[in-house]
Order: C-alpha cells, then sequence, then structure tokens
C-alpha cells in the first residue's frame, strides 16, 4: 500500500513520509544557488491605508519578510510582533472545517529574492476578513508541523505563522495584490520556501498525478508535462528525484477530513470522478508548506480539462479470441479478511468487479487476489457473471486452494468458445519451491483450444511478491522496490515451469498477470532473455500502464508471448478503468461523508486489466480428459475422511467409462459417476498413497495422486477438547476448552502448552485449576486482548500469546487430549486447509466433533474439523454445543 500524507493545518496525526524529508536534504542547495524570484510580487501601490491602531512596545512593527527570513524556520520565533499585510487569501469558514485562519501578504518585496512577503494567521474565532483586507495582526511567530531527521541533519517539514493570542485590526480594504507567476520544475526541493504564504499563479498546464487522498483530505498532486510515470516504466528518461521537482500538491484550504462533497470532481453525484492526466491551467492561490510537501490552497476555482476521458469499453482488438487477466484486490466472500469488511460492502464489490469482467468479454480470464477458499470466491463470482450474461457464460477450472497465500490467481473461460485440453498443472519440485518462497502464490497453468479451428496454447497465470512490506535487511529497495530479487527468482521459476509445460505437445505460451514489477526491471527482462515477447510494449508508451503508485505511472500486469505465440498476437490493449480513477470511488464505505459509489467497472479495482488478442493458426484435433480432486494431506484412524473430485471431463465427445478412487489401503477402491465426494475410514495407522483415476471411451486416462497421513485412533472416551481458538488483531487472541460430558471435571490435572514455530519444547505452559462443568466452556485469553475476548469466568495467560504457525496441545497427566497445529513442524505463516486458516481468523469446532484430536505430530489439516469466522469474531466464546 502506498503511504500519503494529509493536507491541513489542524491536522496534528501527521505523518511525514522519510523519502521526502531525505529528498529535501539531498535537493537543497546553497541560498547563492538560487535564482532570483521572478515575476512581481505585487503592483505598485500609491497609497496603501494607514493602520491608525497601536503598536505595542512588546510587540514590534515588523516586515513580514523578516519574519519569515531566508531559510525554513522563521528567525524571529517564538517572538511576538506587529506586521502589516493585505489578505491574499481567507479561510475562516468554521462550518466547513476550513484552516482557521488567512494569509497576509506585505505590499511589496523587499531586497533579498531568498525571503517570502507572505505568512499565515492561525486565529481561530477571529472576526472575518476579507481577500483585499489591508491588516495590522500581533501575534507570536510559530511553525507549525513538524521537523523530521534525515541522516544527520533536522529537517524542516513545516510553515511559518502567526498565531498565539492574535490581534487584528483593519486598517482598509479593496487593496489588490497581483499574484507572483511561478513555474515548475523547481530548482531544488526547498526552492518554494521563497514563495510560502504568498499569493502565487502557476503559469504552466498542470496534470493530476495522483489522487489516491481526495476523498480522504481533499488533495490531489499536480505535475508538469502530464501524468508522471514510474522511472523503470521506460516512457521516459526521468528519476523519482526529478518527478518530484515537478509536482505541487492541490489542498482544498481546509482541514476537514472526508470533505463533503470531494472537491475538484467533474460534477456532484455517481457521475463526477477526477482521473489521472485531467489538466488544469492558471491554478491561482496562497502556497503552503507542511506534511511532507509545498501545496496550494486555490482562491480562484481551478479549472479543469477532463483530457483524461473515461473509456466507455475496452479498446477495439482485432481477432478470434480475447484472452485477458484482472487483478481483482481481493476478492473474498469470506468478510473481514483482506476484502470487504460487510455483506453491503461486499455487495458493492462484487457488482463492481462483475461489471468490469463483462465490460472486458474476455473468452479467456485469468484472476489475481481471489480468495483462496476452494473455489467458493471464484464459483460466487461466476454465479453473477452468468446471472448478468447468460446460464453457462462463464466457466471456471475449479483450481481449489493450493498454495499457502489467503489469496491465489484463477481461471474463467468461456465454454463456448474454448475447450480445456487435459487438466490444470501447477509447477512442481524446484519451480514450485523457488516460485512460492516468496509468496506462497505458485502460477496456474490451463491447455485451451478454440473451438473454431482447435488452436490451442497454454494459458499460465502469475502474482508474483509485491514491492511492499519491505524487510530490514536483505531484499531491500535498491531502485526497484522491494523484493526484487525474489521476483527475480519468480521469473526463472517461471521460465523453468513453461520448459515443462512445451514438453507436453505445445508451445504456444500465454502469459499473463500481475507481476508487480514494471517493463524495465529485472523480472520483466529475465522473461524476455528466455525468448518471450512483452506485449505491453506493442502498446503506445502514452497507454502502457495499470497502476498508479505514489504519484508514478506506470505497468505492474503484463502478457507475454512464447516465439511461436506472438505472430498469432493480433492485439494488445489496457482497460484504463481502475488506474486512473480517485480511491474515494471504490466499494469501501469507510471515511466516505461523500459516498459517490456506482455499482459501475470504475474503480472495481486498483489495477487495469490487460486485454490480448489472439488469432490461432489451425491446430489438429487434440483431446484430453480434466480431472481435478481436493485430496487430504491428513487422517484418523477410525475416523471417516473425504476425497472430493471436482472435475471429471472425459474430453471431446467421449464419455466417463470409470472414475475411482484408490484409497492406497488394500481395500477396494470407491467407485463415482462423475464429480462428487467420496468417505473412507482408515483402521490404522500410517501413510497411504490416495489415487483417482479417471478413463474415458477413448481410451485415455487421467490421474491425481496425494499421500495421507493416519494418525492414531481417537480417544475412546470423551473429555474436555478445544472448542474455540481466535487469532485475531493485535493481541485479540483466545482459546476456548469445553467440557462435552454429562459431569463436571477436575480440571487440576490438565496443562495447555504452547509450542512456538516448530518446536518440541512448550515455551509457555498454563495449569488449570478449579473444575468445568458439563457441557461448560472455559475461555483462555491473552493478557492484552480486548474485552470482547475476555468473557464471564475466563482467564488470562500468555499461553494465548500464539499466532497462526504455533501449536497448542491440551494435555491430562501428560498426554495429549486434542491439539491445534503440528508439534515439531513450522507450516510459515498458518495452518491451512481447505478453505481454512489459523492466520487471522476465528475458528470453532464443528458441532460434529464430540471428542479431541489427541495426534499431535500428526499432519494438521483445520478444515476437517473446524469452521472458520472473520477476524475478530468474538460472539461465540464462553459456550460451546455439540450435535446430539
Amino acid at each position: 500500500m502506498t503511504l500519503h500524507v494529509s493536507s491541513y493545518f489542524a491536522r496534528l496525526q501527521t505523518v511525514v513520509i522519510g523519502c521526502v524529508a531525505a529528498l529535501l536534504v539531498a535537493c537543497a542547495g546553497s541560498s547563492d544557488e538560487l535564482a532570483p524570484r521572478p515575476g512581481p510580487t505585487a503592483p505598485p501601490v500609491t497609497a496603501l491605508p494607514t493602520c491608525t491602531a497601536q503598536v505595542s512596545a512588546n510587540a514590534p512593527l515588523r516586515d513580514i519578510s523578516a519574519v519569515q527570513g531566508t531559510g525554513s524556520i522563521s528567525p524571529l520565533l517564538s517572538q511576538t510582533v506587529t506586521v502589516h499585510g493585505v489578505v491574499v487569501g481567507e479561510f475562516q469558514n468554521q462550518a466547513v472545517t476550513q484552516l482557521n485562519g488567512f494569509f497576509i501578504q506585505q505590499s511589496g518585496p523587499d531586497a533579498d529574492p531568498l525571503t517570502s512577503e507572505g505568512i499565515f494567521v492561525f486565529a481561530p474565532g477571529a472576526a472575518k476578513v476579507t481577500k483585499g483586507d489591508y491588516l495590522q495582526v500581533s501575534g507570536v511567530v510559530g511553525e507549525f508541523s513538524s521537523t523530521t531527521v534525515s541522516g544527520t541533519a533536522t529537517v524542516s517539514d513545516s510553515i511559518t505563522q502567526i498565531g498565539g493570542t492574535v490581534t487584528v485590526s483593519v486598517c482598509g480594504s479593496g487593496v489588490a495584490v497581483t499574484p507572483t507567476q511561478i513555474s515548475l520544475p523547481w530548482a531544488s526541493a526547498t526552492d518554494l520556501e521563497r514563495y510560502e504564504g504568498m499569493l502565487v499563479e502557476f503559469t504552466q498546464t498542470l496534470a493530476v498525478t495522483e489522487s489516491f487522498e481526495a476523498g480522504r483530505f481533499g488533495q490531489f498532486v499536480l505535475s508538469l508535462g502530464g501524468r508522471q510515470f514510474h522511472p523503470n516504466n521506460g516512457n521516459a528518461a526521468v528519476t523519482s528525484d526529478k518527478n518530484k521537482l515537478e509536482r505541487i500538491v492541490l489542498d482544498d484550504g481546509s482541514s476537514a477530513q472526508n470533505p463533503n462533497p470531494t472537491p475538484y470532481f467533474s460534477a456532484p453525484g455517481a457521475a463526477g470522478t477526477r482521473r489521472i492526466g485531467d489538466t488544469v491551467q492558471k491554478l491561482t492561490g496562497v502556497l503552503s508548506h507542511n506534511n511532507g510537501a509545498y501545496r496550494i490552497h486555490p482562491t480562484m476555482a481551478p479549472n479543469f480539462v477532463a483530457d483524461s476521458a473515461r473509456p466507455a469499453a475496452p479498446p477495439a482488438l482485432t481477432g478470434t479470441l480475447k484472452v485477458a487477466s484482472f487483478n481483482v484486490l481481493n476478492y473474498f466472500t469470506t468478510l473481514g479478511q483482506r476484502g470487504a469488511n460487510t455483506a453491503g460492502e461486499f455487495t458493492r464489490q462484487r457488482s463492481k468487479i462483475i461489471e468490469a469482467i463483462a465490460g472486458l468479454d474476455a473468452d479467456v480470464l485469468g484472476l489475481m487476489e481471489i480468495e483462496n477458499n476452494n473455489d467458493v470466491a471464484t464459483n460466487d463470482l461466476v454465479a453473477g457473471l452468468n446471472a448478468k450474461l447468460g446460464a453457462g457464460t462463464y466457466a471456471a477450472v475449479n483450481s481449489g486452494t493450493f498454495g499457502t497465500d489467503q489469496i491465489k490467481v484463477d481461471m474463467l473461460y468461456k465454454p463456448a468458445k474454448v475447450t480445456r485440453v487435459g487438466g490444470l498443472v501447477l509447477p512442481t519440485g524446484t519451480d514450485l519451491a523457488n516460485y512460492t518462497a516468496a509468496s506462497g502464490r505458485p502460477p496456474l497453468a490451463q491447455r485451451f483450444a478454440s473451438l473454431a479451428n482447435n488452436g490451442s496454447f497454454w494459458f499460465v497465470v502469475n502474482h508474483f511478491k509485491s514491492k511492499g512490506s519491505c524487510p530490514a535487511s536483505g531484499d531491500v529497495e535498491l531502485g526497484q522496490g522491494c523484493w526484487n530479487s525474489a521476483r527475480t527468482v519468480q521469473a526463472s521459476a517461471l521460465n523453468s515451469f513453461i520448459t515443462t509445460l512445451k514438453a507436453k505437445g505445445e508451445s504456444d505460451v500465454l502469459m499473463m498477470g500481475d507481476f508487480n514489477s514494471y517493463l524495465l526491471e529485472d523480472p520483466p527482462k529475465a522473461l524476455e532473455a528466455a525468448g518471450f515477447e512483452s506485449l505491453l510494449k506493442r502498446v503506445s508508451a502514452a497507454e502502457r500502464y495499470t497502476y498508479v503508485f505514489s504519484g508514478e505511472t506506470g505497468a505492474l500486469d503484463h502478457a507475454y508471448a512464447s516465439d511461436t505465440l506472438k505472430a498469432q498476437v493480433t492485439g494488445v490493449g489496457v482497460w484504463h478503468i481502475n488506474a486512473d480513477e480517485p480511491l474515494v470511488l471504490d466499494y469501501n464505505t469507510e471515511f466516505k461523508t461523500d459516498d459517490r459509489y456506482a455499482p459501475t467497472a470504475y474503480r472495481a479495482s486498483d489495477h487495469d486489466p490487460v486485454m490480448v488478442a489472439l488469432t490461432l493458426t489451425a491446430d489438429s484435433f487434440v483431446s484430453l480428459p480434466v480431472l481435478n480432486a481436493s485430496l487430504p494431506a491428513a487422517a484418523q484412524a477410525g475416523r471417516p475422511t473425504n476425497v472430493v473430485v471436482t472435475d471429471a471431463l472425459p474430453g471431446a465427445s467421449a464419455t466417463v467409462s470409470s472414475l475411482s478412487i484408490d484409497w492406497g489401503d488394500a481395500t477396494t477402491p470407491s467407485a463415482l459417476p462423475g464429480p462428487g465426494s467420496a468417505t473412507h475410514t482408515y483402521s490404522a495407522v500410517g501413510s497411504y498413497t490416495v489415487v483417482v483415476t479417471l478413463l474415458s471411451s477413448s481410451g485415455q486416462s487421467a490421474s491425481k495422486s496425494a499421500v495421507v497421513t493416519v494418525g492414531p485412533a481417537p480417544l475412546a472416551v470423551p473429555d474436555v477438547f478445544f472448542s474455540e481458538y481466535v487469532e485475531g488483531s493485535s493481541n485479540n487472541k483466545a482459546i476456548e476448552i469445553y467440557n462435552p460430558t454429562a459431569a463436571a471435571i477436575d480440571l487440576s490435572t490438565y496443562s495447555v502448552r504452547l509450542y512456538a514455530n516448530g518446536a518440541t519444547t512448550a515455551s509457555n505452559l498454563l495449569q488449570l485449576t478449579g473444575s468445568l462443568p458439563a457441557g461448560g466452556a472455559l475461555v483462555i485469553a491473552n493478557n492484552g486482548a480486548g474485552a470482547a475476548f475476555k468473557v464471564a469466568g475466563s482467564i488470562t495467560s500468555s499461553v494465548a500469546n500464539f499466532n497462526g504457525n504455533d501449536a497448542l496441545t491440551l494435555e491430562k497427566s501428560g498426554s495429549v487430549m486434542d491439539r491445534i497445529g503440528q508439534l515439531g513442524n513450522d507450516p510459515g505463516t498458518a495452518w491451512t486447509g481447505g478453505t481454512l486458516s489459523t492466520q487471522d481468523r476465528t475458528l470453532r469446532r464443528k458441532p460434529s466433533i464430540k471428542i479431541g484430536d489427541n495426534n499431535a505430530a500428526g499432519v494438521f489439516d483445520p478444515s476437517l474439523e473446524w469452521d472458520g469466522f472473520p477476524i475478530d469474531t468474538a460472539d461465540g466464546l464462553g459456550a460451546h454445543s455439540v450435535s446430539p
């Protein structure tokens, strides 16, 4: 996520970005390097009003330029002074939470071009003044905002002001001040200090280059020469430092958060927007400096031109098939995770995503950032699309749960346009390990063939490690974002994976997705060096982007074609529906007093979708069966375990001759008529290879296998067990113990132990005491958990200081009665299985479970016995029940 700074004076919770401070130090030149200030400050004044108010000896009369001085901090700091000046900007309107003051400017410049002739007067509650009033003002000189340390230097991030007990006398009115004309770029990061507090006018056309804070704080970032591109995108020979010297923040003259209406939009209501690339001329206002940036508060309404109009439809591409990729920004049916927090938010998000996908009208679509919950989220999206477009318009590839992240990549396709040739393929061995080490998100490959001419190609969807969450050392920012080395390793693993795909009989490969790398960075270079064409380079430079970060536009989403496929690519385009739109237009409901949500494709996500048109060469007919199944990794002797077959397609016109499950324990295989589930109970502990096999009428077969580790049989007699597990935000952690028996149980022989990060020795131990009544539940909460997690009768203990990858045991006289996790094993971030993860979730034992899992060393799959709920769910703590 991008960190942005706010735009108003009364905001005390200022966050100053370190890189801004560093730039102030790096770019600041000595004073004799600065050019004289251009343009007049004010017109010749023949007769100023006379100020008759007495000047106190304790507040001597000073020029505003003397108060400002030549540096960033006033030489008269903390002194009481009196100044004369003309009101050039009035922001006293309490009804809209403006800046609680006004800007005044002395009647003419002094002889020093490095001093400003304007200053802000912070005077909440003062009588209203009017632009053009000539004032005498007395007060204390101060610096509002903050300073920050960069290296060994202290850098100011403040505006000089007059505040304290302010006395204002109006000497006259109707005095005009001509704006000082200024232009970009700045000579240095501190060049604008000489204009602080003055009325200025930009002589150039400026463009919106960032709108992240438009809805939150009423500000945009404007730049010279159109939108600013990231230096690594290859659009122009720029640096980020150069970009910073060619921009200014357009603020709204207000300290309000979540302003209503959002300023500077093109129209009221849901139709209004202000897109990256829109331009403004003759921007006039007063110049301020605080919260990490120089900013202008307009005194005349900016006259924007919508140069970046919303595209009503995707670019028209010529081809027989259209393939696209789309980052759907954490599409989660599980609320309160990475996506929507409420059902209402999810409905809004779903409507936007469906509109965007329907507008793309892709025949094959790759998805990124969809919940990794055994296709629940994917199937929900397919259902919504087909409800809009017609039954059967889209189908999913039924990828299930794979990888270790909460999000995955996935695919949709139109069965009326393409058919699947064989099943899904994921990397294995070293390719899998090298690709997933950074992010836990493997790529997904599927071979598709056009129904029109049998032309086929491999489609590979990717989502590389992001540039965020930077480490303190190691793979740090060195000009290409954090984790660049990890992404480069992922690119190499992808190249190797593609080699294995080509060996299966098809060399045409199209890779698409969110590669989290700009066009000129190392990971794309590694893919191009392996012979893939970067298809986005076919798009004009001005359109070659999918994302805006920190005011810089670039392409993180890409498409790559193999040598044999690139001649069959007949069009490439990007549909700019998201990156150019303000964040405030998305589906979220927080921080939106001016909610302009509309169920349209615009700002459905933060990434623009990429499209590729293919005109495939006819191929010989190839038919391969498709088989997908969800296979268990763990089971327990005496307890049933399930296999779910999600795909069983014989291929083309063939039929299914047989579909069977060999459980690996010499028992009779289970037969299925088609997709569905089968249950089996192992009688003995051990490791067994489960094999699902499909045989078609054409003699072709497909199989899928996995090793299931079967642990000891459960306890013979019911006893206390873990009934709830909360691993929430911060210290919101708790576990619940339940007594399923018909009698009270003395807890003095029971203990709870915490095993951190794969350890076999407990790091924390809680010896229980007292008695647990029949059907009773005991909650053990983290000491720092919120009140909702410390229900009546609960206790607190450091044993509840667990994370999602730690293990817990409930023991009786040293024997394990129940467990969460697997002793001696560290899963990385969480224990996962099916749709569940123990990270940032609440888990509740299924009502059908009446006895604990004593197989502490066995593989732990939470989906077998637990139900999942959103993070910080606490309403079930303190009570539990089991099925009759």
